[in-house]
């Protein structure tokens, strides 16, 4: 999505109509922002609400590697009768990312409309100065220079059978176009509403407006919804250090979490579930960004040892830009890293195996037979895996690490014995026995369990110590111990 409209290089604003009153859903802060000094808590909230918006009138964002839902075209007549219209040439608006669909473009209002005027040609002959400048190469042809938008509406309507959209400022107010024909035009944001509409069905009531977990009906479960804020969901198919892929993400909406409140979407067409999908993404770096401007404030602006206000906003002016693009490149780096092919854990032959077949390969799994099960119960209680000190020398849970109070990373002992996750809930270690596995049942979803541990949790990752086939091992005995208990 970067790289469709990386030379928009702006925020725009998308608001959504329909949604404004008073009992419209808002973002709720962290309890950390909360926490900084009154004056630093609201240039945080400023921030958050000029990259994302609130969850009735959000913002496109295209540092972030987010698909919002863009259909494109081109500008062939352009009317101004009341609303602005424009009739586009070929055919109108053409879906040009995943979350734009055919069947939609009746029902764009409100998404976001940028036209582009075209690319300018280069000189015909570059001048000596142009030549010498720092950077230039005797030799490089020129290129067509990119425009920047002429302008920015939303949506009023759109007649697919016409190609006509009408065309409203960001007020709602009748616009006077300024396009001509020849131009390029964007429709952005109808996936992303569409997904936010669908979570505001669907998911809202758990996990909140904010992606906090803290939704209306959150309070009455033992184990709270998942709290998105972090960028961490537990089961995932990524290596250890890497985000939870789409296919992660809809995988657990479409299945669901077994032995949790987290239902199955089976009955979700496949679109739908891809809409929230992306918006649920969203959320979360939403909440990271709210996580790194506190992080960026908190040592000197807390509410116990603030530093002032007015040196506050004039070094945070100063810096603030800067900042923020930096923050932005990083959460599109993380995000965009777990949908890499090569950060998906799968079991592949190392140097030197047995089989001599080449690095790389794939690994097929260990046969289920009683000789697997023995080496993998031995795995289990060895010292290499070291599973049973949480899941019990019988896989029931109840290792003697959960009467321990564990090493924090600041060194320091917790407070309270027990098993604590990134949330800061308390987590008793799977019941191996009961053969329910909520980040899936296959053989490849407890293989990237125990490769990649659970994200967030006190799981740790084991494929740095066990060999892919010891891995396979260990899976077959994971999956008998149901029925040897």
């Amino acid at each position: 999505m970067k790289a469709r409209i990386s030379t928009l290089c702006l925020l725009t604003a998308l608001a959504l109509a329909g949604c404004h009153s008073q009992s419209a859903p808002q973002f709720k802060l962290s309890a950390n922002t909360d926490s900084l000094a009154p004056y630093a808590s609201q240039a945080l909230s400023k921030e958050l609400e000029a990259g994302f918006g609130t969850p009735s009138s959000f913002m496109v964002w295209p540092q972030l590697p987010v698909d919002f839902g863009t259909y494109s075209g081109d500008v062939a007549k352009v009317l101004q009768i009341g609303a602005g219209s424009v009739v586009l040439a070929g055919d109108g608006l053409v879906p040009s990312t995943d979350l734009a669909l055919e069947s939609r473009l009746a029902s764009l209002q409100g998404s976001a409309v940028i036209f582009t005027a075209a690319a300018e040609e280069p000189p015909a002959e570059e001048s000596p100065a142009a030549e010498n400048e720092p950077g230039a190469a005797a030799g490089d042809e020129s290129e067509s220079v990119p425009a920047e938008p002429t302008a920015v509406y939303r949506v009023a309507s759109y007649d697919p059978e016409t190609k006509t959209l009408q065309v409203v400022d960001a007020d709602g107010a009748p616009a006077a176009i300024d396009a001509q024909e020849g131009d390029s035009i964007q429709v952005i944001g109808d996936g992303l509403q569409r997904g936010r509409d669908l979570y505001h069905r669907h998911c809202v009531h758990c996990h909140g407006s904010s992606g906090d977990g803290d939704g209306p009906t959150a309070k009455y479960f033992n184990v709270r919804p998942r709290d998105y804020r972090k960028g961490l969901f537990k089961f995932t198919s990524t290596k250890k250090d890497a985000r939870a892929s789409r296919d992660d993400l809809y995988r657990i909406i479409k299945l669901g979490a077994p032995g949790t409140y987290m239902p199955s979407f089976m009955l979700l067409p496949d679109d739908e579930v891809s809409a929230i999908v992306e918006y649920v993404r969203w959320l979360s770096m939403r909440g990271e960004m709210e996580g790194k401007l506190y992080v960026e404030f908190y040592l000197d602006h807390s509410k116990a040892e603030p530093a002032g206000k007015g040196e506050f906003n004039e070094t945070w002016a100063a810096g603030a830009a800067e900042f923020i693009e930096n923050a932005g490149d990083e959460l599109n780096d993380d995000w965009a890293l777990a949908e890499q092919e090569d950060q998906i854990v799968f079991p592949v032959y190392l140097k030197d195996n047995p089989e001599k077949k080449p690095v790389g390969q794939a690994l097929p799994r260990t046969p289920y037979s009683p000789e697997s099960i023995a080496r993998g119960r031995k795995l289990f209680m060895g010292k290499s895996a070291n599973c049973f000190s949480c899941h019990g020398e019988k896989g029931r849970g109840n290792g003697a690490s959960t009467e321990l109070r564990q090493k924090l990373p600041s060194g320091e002992l917790a407070e309270k014995p027990g098993l604590f996750d990134a949330w800061g809930n308390k987590v008793k270690p799977r019941n191996l026995t009961m053969g329910i596995y909520r980040g899936g049942r296959r053989p490849i979803d407890i293989y990237r369990r125990i490769n990649a541990g659970i994200k967030g949790t006190p799981m740790p990752p084991a494929g740095g110590t066990l060999t892919p086939d010891q891995t396979w091992d260990l899976v077959n005995y994971v999956l008998s111990i149901p029925t040897h208990k």
